[in-house]
């Protein structure tokens, strides 16, 4: 087998117009080792690899949303423009630091800078109306065309663990790989914020307002982010509407497999703009064991179907606690309300949450353990919830 080769030396033909060549050498050594740049080092690449790293409070990849302004790569270094759609953006360093991790990945970068910068006016607008629409359209999630699914979290009357439930379903919804945002619907009394311990004010920029992610990384938005802590609001129906016509309509939401809607106990006006509204979304009725629980949760429930909202399933919540001793579950509050209420709607019992005596009403600490025998009970729930789509209504007498 030949192993070498002539190499054409550099320069003019000799006088007789041939070329000159210089000794015979191997293959290998003639091969050009000239390095090749690292894959994916290059403004091409880097511009790729920015697709993965989405804005906290879009959802969205910073390619699509045009927030990228410029790189400029020096070396092994790189830098960054990103166009805010404020100055005052509360995840500066969020941003920062996914955009970091992510084009540390690189081969050949050993540096990256993150070089901020403002929207113009115009830019604004025009990424605000792609990701809204007209300011008096209803968020696409709430379409009926959107994938988004509405479970609304229902209950007859108050202190049945209605917003733990909405919490908590969210949470397992997560945990499962779903993504899910909630809306604390419950104008009334919105506890969310102190459950999920975010307290704090949403972004709003050009009307639109972004949801608050918790520390537990859950998405929501809640009336009670908008007063202070303790501050008593009264609330007359057409403010009720007009106040969650704007959470539905003014808000980002970035079409989640589903949104969680925590409502206000009863069977007011609020269930009757939401069903007015999102005729898509499905009840999920929240009841106790107490044979009184059960009867408002029924009235809850038919309301609901009345006003066009099909019947998701039932959650007995506070079902039994176990005992500590020999692990029997003990029906502390009798009854069998979650029975009771899956009958008259023609439903199921989608799970009973037992109650534990050292729950705590803490602010931030409202999620049970993900090892605990309440959150494992959450997670059949949503693996449930995710398998099943109610289209059937039932006939309300």
């Amino acid at each position: 087998m030949v192993d070498w080769f002539r190499r054409r030396k550099a320069g003019p033909p000799d006088e007789g117009g041939r070329a000159e060549y210089v000794e015979a050498e191997t293959a290998e050594e003639l091969a050009d080792h000239t390095p090749e740049p690292a894959d994916g080092y290059s403004e091409a690449g880097i511009r790729e690899a920015l697709r993965d790293v989405r804005d906290p409070e879009i959802g969205r990849d910073l390619v699509s949303l045009n927030m990228i302004r410029g790189i400029e790569i020096q070396g092994p270094n790189v830098t960054v423009g990103v166009s805010l759609t404020t100055a005052g953006c509360p995840l500066k360093h969020r941003i920062t630091t996914d955009i970091r991790d992510r084009l540390m990945m690189i081969e050949g970068v050993a540096g990256v800078e993150v070089d901020f910068g403002v929207m113009t006016d115009e830019d604004r607008q025009n990424l605000l109306t792609s990701l809204h629409g007209g300011p008096s359209e209803l968020a696409p999630a709430f379409r009926d065309e959107s994938k988004t699914r509405i479970i609304a979290v229902v209950s007859g009357k108050g202190g049945v663990g209605k917003s733990t439930v909405a919490v908590n379903l969210a949470a397992a919804l997560d945990r499962a790989g779903h993504s899910v945002e909630i809306l604390d619907a419950d104008v009334y009394g919105s506890s969310i914020p102190v459950m999920l311990g975010s307290l704090g004010k949403p972004n709003v920029v050009e009307g639109v307002i972004f949801p608050i992610e918790s520390p537990q990384g859950l998405k929501f938005i809640s009336m009670g982010n908008f007063v202070n802590e303790g501050q008593a609001i009264i609330w007359r129906a057409p403010i009720v509407n007009k106040a969650l016509t704007q959470l539905m309509r003014d808000v980002y939401w970035d079409e989640p497999d589903f949104i969680i809607v925590d409502m206000p106990p009863g069977t007011g006006d609020v269930a009757l703009t939401v069903a007015q509204m999102i005729p898509k979304a499905e009840a999920l009725v929240v009841t106790t064991p107490q044979a009184d629980a059960a009867r408002v949760a029924v009235k809850a429930g038919k309301m609901a179907v009345q006003a066009h909202l099909k019947v998701a399933g039932v959650v007995e919540n506070m079902g039994y606690a176990e005992c500590p001793d020999c692990g029997k579950e003990l029906r502390i509050f009798g009854g069998d309300g979650g029975d009771r209420v899956a009958g008259e709607l023609g439903s199921q019992v989608m799970g009973r949450i037992p109650i534990l005596p050292d729950a705590t009403g803490e602010p931030g600490r409202s999620l049970f353990d993900v090892d605990s025998t309440p959150a494992r009970a959450f997670d059949e729930i949503a693996a449930a919830l995710a398998t099943t789509k109610v289209r059937r209504r039932i006939k309300v007498l």
